[in-house]
């Protein structure tokens, strides 16, 4: 799901295309202490996934609604064209993030994207960074 949420993004999105990685990449930023470079950098991580009150259906079948989480860490700097268009115009820029995904779905699942919650994040070295989360509805399928 994470690579289809990528995808999305980078197409919908005109200031992260090209710009969008995963969680291993972000994982090697980390761990490096450096910061994303270029202007407008964001990542697609894996997000909580809660369970709801589980249902059996027919017998040998077990079923279980949940809600899978993502999250898309973004940071944004001035140093080049595409990020000090994101910074200008910041809340739109962070609106066509929510638009891309809320709504839309990248599979099977049984719902679409939903925004969860969006919150500044700690940043350095003259980043502005945000988490934006979005849930979707989905469900376990197991025979038992």
């Amino acid at each position: 799901m994470l690579a289809e949420v990528k995808a999305r993004l980078e197409a919908q999105v005109p200031e992260l295309d090209g710009r969008v990685g995963l969680a291993a990449e972000f994982t090697a930023i980390l761990k490096d202490g450096r910061v994303p470079s270029g202007g407008v950098n964001a990542y697609v991580l894996p997000g909580t996934t809660t369970g709801v009150p589980a249902q059996t259906m027919g017998a040998g079948l077990f079923i279980q609604p949940v809600r899978r989480g993502v999250s898309v860490a973004t940071f944004v700097q001035s140093t080049d064209a595409r990020g000090q268009r994101a910074l200008g115009r910041l809340d739109g820029f962070l609106a066509d993030i929510q638009e891309a995904l809320c709504g839309w779905a990248p599979g099977d699942e049984v719902g679409v994207f939903e925004l969860s919650a969006e919150r500044p994040a700690p940043s350095q070295r003259g980043l502005m960074a945000f988490v934006t989360e979005f849930r979707i509805n989905d469900q376990l399928r197991i025979p038992t």
